[in-house]
């Protein structure tokens, strides 16, 4: 017995040793949420995987900013919070992973621009370890400008060894050379099948995107404020071919279902907190002023490029005021249920030029 406590006690200090080797590090080195004073903000921070844009009004002194950072457990950030910088031009923060391995390099900007009314997508760059597109625009002082947000960095973690151009969202050529966006529907894997996510249709919207494991719904944030007259309609063009089978969140072909895309406009009005609509809007918001999509008539397959324009339509009981702060949503499927996982496989859209249009 004494000879069997002697071996534990022998023993014991290399298993304790060995479970504190075994223990790792934190990884991660991300930039969660990120703090300036509400009252500068036009809406929430636009956090992506390499940057954080603060869109403030133009009032704001930029010379003299500090923002905070909420980043991983354990990790380090380089300048440290409240570092106060000139934010005319962009800067740069280093967030460091408690290992001290691990490190992401991210784009402050400070965006005192209004919304563009007219894009064309000839700027498109590879983020996120070059795995996907993600389109910009370039603000008034020479910096990138992320209007556009799409589902790419939730699809990562499925996508496993595919290209760019297998991503959801990715480019295509444009009508007059540079790019367009091409929006397709894709499938998953077989572990998001199985969890009722079997298709992933591509997206490109105006706002911003960050993953909600629990609501996927919850993951898009559709807006961005706005400030000008209300448009009279939108026009853009744009190419689609339709998958061959429709299937449904279980993967399982809908019976006589013919795929189609998607696009359209919310003006909506602004508020203090949360100054967006998720993807689980479905038009009901109460907010909602004007409403701009494509009809029925108008989702028409075509190879070649097709130019469509279809008009803003008030809500009943809305009236514009033009002293008034808005929101703007402008959002684009491959599918047009692809946010119930439910669409075609190979269904593809490739928008260019789009445009609102004024009286």
């Amino acid at each position: 017995m004494k000879q069997n406590l002697f071996l534990v006690g022998l023993v014991a200090p290399f298993l304790f040793t060995s479970c504190i080797k075994d223990e790792e590090l934190d990884t991660d080195a991300d930039i969660v949420e990120a703090y300036i004073p509400v009252q500068y903000l036009k809406t929430d921070p636009i956090i992506t995987n390499t940057s954080v844009e603060f869109r403030v009004k133009s009032n704001v002194d930029l010379t003299q900013q500090a923002p905070l950072f909420e980043i991983s457990p354990n990790a380090t950030i380089d300048p440290p919070n409240g570092t106060v910088r000139d934010y005319t031009t962009s800067q740069i923060s280093v967030v460091t992973a408690q290992d001290n391995r691990w490190k992401k390099i991210y784009t402050i900007s400070f965006n005192v621009d209004e919304l563009s009314t007219a894009y064309l997508f000839d700027h498109a760059e590879l983020t996120d370890k070059d795995r996907y597109y993600r389109f910009y625009t370039i603000g008034g002082n020479g910096d990138k400008v992320y209007d556009w947000a799409s589902g790419n960095s939730g699809y990562v973690t499925v996508a496993g060894n595919k290209t760019p151009f297998e991503y959801p969202t990715t480019v295509a050529e444009g009508r007059a050379g540079g790019f367009a966006a091409k929006m397709q529907t894709v499938y998953t894997s077989s572990f998001a099948a199985a969890t009722g996510n079997p298709i992933a249709a591509g997206n490109l919207f105006l706002g911003s995107f960050k993953t909600n494991l629990f609501n996927t719904l919850k993951s898009t944030k559709f807006g961005l404020p706005y400030s000008g007259d209300l448009p009279k309609s939108v026009r853009l063009y744009y190419k689609y071919t339709a998958g061959s089978e429709v299937r449904d969140q279980d993967f399982r072909i809908v019976p006589g279902a013919v795929d189609t895309f998607d696009v359209y406009a919310i003006l909506f009005e602004s508020r203090a907190k949360d100054n967006f609509q998720y993807g689980d809007h479905d038009f009901k918001d109460s907010r909602n002023v004007a409403v701009a999509r494509i009809p029925d008539e108008l989702r028409i397959p075509t190879t070649e490029w097709r130019e469509v324009e279809f008009p803003f339509e008030m809500v009943n009981g809305k009236t514009f005021d033009p002293t008034k702060e808005y929101v703007l949503a402008i959002v684009m499927s491959s599918s047009i249920d692809g946010a119930h996982f439910t669409g075609a496989i190979g269904s593809t859209l490739i928008v260019d030029e789009l445009e609102l249009i004024y009286n």
